[in-house]
């Protein structure tokens, strides 16, 4: 099977037993009691803070603000393992690994930004912050039915979603924790529920804006120099203008579109005049696809954003210039303040006047059809939303089977159903998926069918946990696809405590149809310029992706002639050519290729490189 290469940043929790596991690439070693190694791995100097107290031990990876003292008697003060509840006590985004009385406890964040993967080798247990580490260690082979449900646009519903791409390696839920016990016999725990939605905008705006402002000092405190997006947008200017006031040095990277709501940067960048600005125009910008042939990061899973890696290494390059310790950027900035109209169902059978008020504002904006509207506003379970998935992909294994070939990238898997007011949006099945591939996926629907929970009991509390994972989902891979060239990421959206006091407003009071963001915004009145409040909407890139697709046409077809995924069987190699081909026509939707290049590439950079060791 192919190597699986060393990423730069990582870490391992290992049991306390023998014979000890030595991964090969560790640089970095915490001990138990015993001598053996407890933590292994690489991380940065600031991104580990750890305390010991005679045989217990705690350690936090990551951005926690606090430090050696404070983690001591937080440890001291634990009865045992399960009275670590640090999002209380410690601000930031980071990994819990402790140990007490023999018990090992190992947590990430409950949005997914940090995760926590677990394999056996041999007797031991082993945990990891990443699946490819764990993968090289037990030379698990890939899990073909994970790859398949990767290449669907833009993502497979939950579960699916989170599949591990290797054999014999799981996942733990973001809200979980693992639990270890002395045997090696493990638990995995639920620590985290998201607050009930009972509060108005303005008794939660003020505790945003106190979350945020957290946040985002949990970055900038230390001081020295750190880098930040300002692209215009609510949610990166947001984050500029609190990393300001601290007492960091502040340099500002905007990517100047051909759009012209990006001179939002420029309105913002004017009431900061301590703030360095880095501007990178549009001309000096790479498009979509530029470099993807010779991508090379090793990621634990595909990602789409690999077609604009060119794009964010043009940006880190820039303010590499200056030496940031950290990036801090806007992401789950949308995910966590922007809602989805899911909430009206409910809120129909509470306030339906409030509900068909806000519904007719919906129908105006996105021209929704009344009776379509009707229809999903009846009850409706998640596994009824799950079984119209998998009829409309047994309809695309039949016209397969029947030798009706699909349009390369054809449309929703079932029209007519308004999916912003369902549990989750259906995704594209792209018209390059073998037979095999399409059974695969079939299978893996028809079992979700069987077995799948929602994530929350009603659709819009779906829908947020599942748009705020999706979105921590894109930061890590940004951060991993970023971890070569550095500085790390930041997304303070995405801590805790900050998705806590958006998720404690009523979804009525932080989203709808007649404002952008309005619970963000009134959070950050009188911190952000008004300008910049009053912007109502994001900035269409539809243009550069076409120009991207156009001018890395050539380049996408050649890698259609040997793609591992073909190798593999999942694709047919000339419907994914002519798809590329036929990427200018109007209408094609483009976006359905993304996923298919990006495992392309990630198998790529699994069968070429190899880790240090």
């Amino acid at each position: 099977m192919a190597v699986v290469p060393i990423p730069s940043c990582w870490f391992l929790v290992l049991a306390d037993r023998d014979p000890v596991v030595r991964p090969p690439g560790a640089r970095r070693m915490l001990r138990y009691a015993s001598g053996r190694p407890w933590i292994v791995g690489n991380w940065p100097d600031d991104a580990m803070v750890s305390a010991v107290a005679g045989r217990s031990r705690l350690a936090l990876i990551g951005c926690a603000a606090t430090n050696a003292r404070q983690l001591l008697r937080l440890l001291l003060s634990a009865r045992d393992v399960h009275a670590l509840d640090l999002a209380r006590a410690v601000a930031g985004d980071y990994h819990v690994i402790a140990e007490i009385d023999s018990h090992r406890r190992v947590q990430g964040s409950p949005t997914g930004t940090r995760r926590v993967f677990t394999a056996r080798l041999g007797s031991h247990l082993v945990a990891a912050d990443r699946a490819d580490v764990l993968a090289r260690l037990t030379g698990a082979p890939l899990n073909r039915t994970a790859l398949a449900l990767s290449l669907l646009d833009p993502s497979p519903p939950h579960p699916l979603d989170d599949l591990v791409l290797w054999e014999s390696i799981d996942a733990l839920p973001p809200d979980h924790y693992l639990l270890v016990g002395p045997d090696e016999k493990a638990t995995v725990l639920r620590w985290w529920r998201r607050p009930a939605p009972v509060r108005s905008r303005t008794e939660g705006a003020p505790t945003l804006r106190a979350a945020l402002a957290e946040a985002v000092a949990a970055r900038v405190a230390g001081g020295g120099t750190v880098s930040c997006d300002l692209s215009g947008g609510l949610s990166s200017t947001s984050v500029c203008c609190l990393a300001a006031r601290g007492p960091a040095d502040v340099v500002a990277l905007t990517g100047i579109a051909p759009d012209p709501g990006d001179d939002d940067a420029a309105r913002a960048a004017a009431t900061l005049p301590g703030v360095t600005r880095e501007i990178l125009p549009a001309a000096g910008l790479p498009l979509v696809y530029d470099g993807i042939a010779d991508a090379d990061e090793p990621l634990d899973r595909p990602f789409v954003g690999i077609g604009d890696r060119a794009k964010l290494r043009a940006g880190l390059d820039r303010v590499a210039l200056y030496g940031p310790r950290v990036h801090l950027t806007g992401f789950g900035g949308d995910e966590v303040a922007y809602g989805c109209p899911a909430y009206l169902p409910r809120l129909l059978r509470r306030r339906p006047r409030r509900a068909l008020h806000d519904l007719r504002g919906h129908r105006a904006q996105e021209g929704w059809p009344w009776m379509a509207c009707l229809r999903m506003m009846r009850p409706r379970g998640y596994r009824d939303c799950l079984a119209d998935m998998a009829d409309a992909l047994d309809q695309a294994r039949r016209a397969t089977v029947g030798h009706a070939r699909r349009p390369a990238g054809s449309g929703r898997s079932h029209p007519g159903v308004l999916a912003s007011l369902d549990w989750a949006f259906p995704p594209v099945v792209p018209g390059w998926l073998t037979p095999t591939a399409l059974d695969l996926l079939a299978g893996a629907f028809a079992e979700a069918v069987r077995r799948a929970r929602p994530l929350a009991e009603t659709r819009d509390g779906h829908a947020d946990l599942f748009a705020i994972r999706a979105g921590a989902a894109v930061f890590r891979l940004f951060d991993q696809l970023a971890d070569p060239v550095g500085p790390p990421l930041a997304a303070p959206f995405l801590d805790e405590r900050v998705v806590r006091a958006v998720l404690a407003v009523r979804p009525e009071e932080r989203t709808g149809p007649w404002e952008y963001k309005p619970l963000l915004q009134e959070a950050m009145r009188r911190l952000v310029p008004q300008e910049c409040l009053r912007r109502e909407t994001k900035a269409d890139t539809a243009a550069e992706e076409d120009q991207g697709l156009r001018t890395s046409q050539d380049v996408l077809v050649k890698l259609c002639d040997d793609s591992p995924l073909a190798d593999l069987g999942l694709i047919e190699s000339d419907a994914l050519r002519q798809a590329c081909r036929s990427s200018s026509v109007p209408g094609h939707r483009h976006q359905a290729l993304r996923p298919t290049f990006a495992a392309d590439a990630w198998l790529r950079v699994l069968a070429s490189r190899r880790g240090p060791d």
